[in-house]
């Protein structure tokens, strides 16, 4: 009797491991628990999608720390690395979540040590279960000592048609080498599952450029003001000027991404120390540009648009912002356009650490931001423009933190995909190099009531977006 108890103890287990894995799949942390609202009709007939919360989960707290799914693992998926995420939603709902697949080493495209490409997983659910991963572009191929075919660092835009944008650099990427990287273009028109290559450009066509790359995560669909109506996208070129000194360009189509132009460009900072950059419009079309610093600096700084990128003003160094030196990331409070609070909430996503020269080992303690007056209207030296700032991971400060991105959900619950690593495998003294660079990819999802200490909630009967048609 015993020993059939044993027996079925073991098979019990073996099932709950299995249904696990198909549910929570390449999950080392507790899974994305899914929301109980979808199929639900609310406010004007808005019909919430497979997975969201319902009106009573939008008014407690869902909490990023039990709600987590890792979607690359270190070893998943013929890969010993992976690296910079990208994050979209598109406009039918579905969550795409993108990572270089860095196959032997953590290294940039250039430094001639390792294989790269880009894999996709999409999620129909809000987040709870992820689709087996998708190659985008053509593979770097199966020849361990060839890097020629070599690509990464995506980022990603919603086109106004609903088809998604993918722009990612080629090998040798900004590594000072012959030829120079070019930025390659993909275009999916079936919510993320195929992907064709519909543009490139190199450096040179670019003004004053000797090298550069769109920085990772996300660009810009931009909506207002002078933008209204243009089918304009944007995403911000960071480059190495030909006579030595750094600077960022716009990067503008006006016709949904058919086609792409350099536009205005900036020099933002007098000393010459800056690096990747991202965009973020305002609701008046207005269009800022937010810089990282290098690592012996730190600290982010901004930059603003009046003209839908023609022009730029440097607005100088955040005062409210900690960052060691790290990517990080933005996006309106809003789904497919449409705002759900006011107008004037944006989400900002960092690592809040103090700078001291180094990279992977300052790299902690990821933090979410809401502004709820579009950082004092446009103002980024203002103090003031945070109403909320909140470690997104508990023990963060003890996280190796590196890219982050972030967007918003069909239901306004919000995600985040994060380089993230407890520990690392590769201590400076073993490997020879800076170290580090060994993460995870996590995706996040949490709501409104969490990031406000429940100041503020999702409300279905009153908000903006579910009041709205559909399309």
């Amino acid at each position: 009797m015993k020993k059939l108890s044993s027996v079925l103890v073991l098979i019990i287990i073996f099932i709950v491991v299995s249904c696990s894995s198909v549910f929570f799949p390449q999950s080392v942390g507790t899974g994305v628990k899914k929301g109980t609202g979808g199929g639900q009709s609310v406010g004007n007939s808005y019909i919430l999608p497979e997975g969201s919360l319902s009106q009573e989960e939008q008014k407690r707290d869902y909490d990023p720390n039990e709600n987590s799914i890792t979607l690359f693992a270190r070893g998943d998926y013929s890969s010993k690395y992976f690296r910079i995420p990208s994050l979209l939603v598109t406009k039918k709902g579905t969550i795409l979540a993108v990572a270089d697949r860095r196959y032997d080493d953590v290294a940039d495209l250039g430094k001639d040590k390792t294989r790269i490409d880009l894999l996709l997983r999409r999620s129909e659910d809000l987040g709870t279960t992820w689709s087996a991963p998708i190659v985008v572009g053509p593979g770097a191929g199966n020849d361990p000592g060839d890097r020629s075919k070599s690509y990464g660092d995506a980022f990603m835009i919603n086109a106004h048609n609903g088809d998604i944008i993918l722009g990612c650099i080629a090998e040798p990427g900004i590594q000072d080498k012959n030829p120079k990287g070019k930025t390659v273009i993909y275009r999916s028109r079936d919510d993320g599952k195929t992907w064709n290559e519909v543009y490139s450009f190199l450096p040179s066509t670019v003004p004053n450029a000797k090298r550069g790359f769109g920085a990772s995560g996300q660009g810009v669909t931009l909506r207002y003001g002078v933008n209204a109506g243009a089918k304009k996208l944007m995403f911000a070129f960071f480059q190495w000027n030909t006579s030595g000194n750094l600077s960022v360009t716009a990067i503008v189509s006006d016709n949904d991404g058919s086609i792409w132009q350099p536009s205005g460009s900036v020099t933002p900072s007098p000393d010459n120390n800056i690096d990747e950059t991202k965009a973020i419009e305002l609701s008046d079309g207005r269009i800022m540009l937010n810089h990282r610093k290098g690592t012996r600096v730190g600290g982010r700084a901004w930059s603003i648009s009046s003209d839908g990128g023609a022009s730029w003003t440097y607005q100088g160094v955040d005062p409210e912002v900690d960052d060691p030196g790290n990517n990080a990331d933005f996006f309106r409070y809003e789904y497919n356009g449409k705002r759900i609070k006011t107008d004037k909430y944006i989400l900002m996503v960092n690592a809040n650490a103090k700078p001291d020269g180094k990279w992977f080992f300052t790299r902690k303690n990821h933090y979410v931001r809401l502004t709820k007056n579009e950082f004092a209207d446009g103002n980024g030296t203002a103090t003031g423009k945070y109403a909320y700032s909140k470690q997104l991971v508990n023990g963060g400060e003890n996280l190796y933190s590196g890219y982050p991105t972030i967007t918003v959900l069909p239901d306004g619950s919000i995600a985040t995909l994060t380089e993230e690593a407890w520990q690392t495998t590769r201590p400076p003294e073993l490997t020879g190099d800076a170290g580090g660079d060994d993460y995870d990819i996590v995706f996040r999802r949490f709501n409104l009531y969490w990031l406000t200490d429940g100041k503020e909630f999702v409300d279905y009967n009153s908000d903006y977006l579910f009041q709205q048609p559909q399309n």
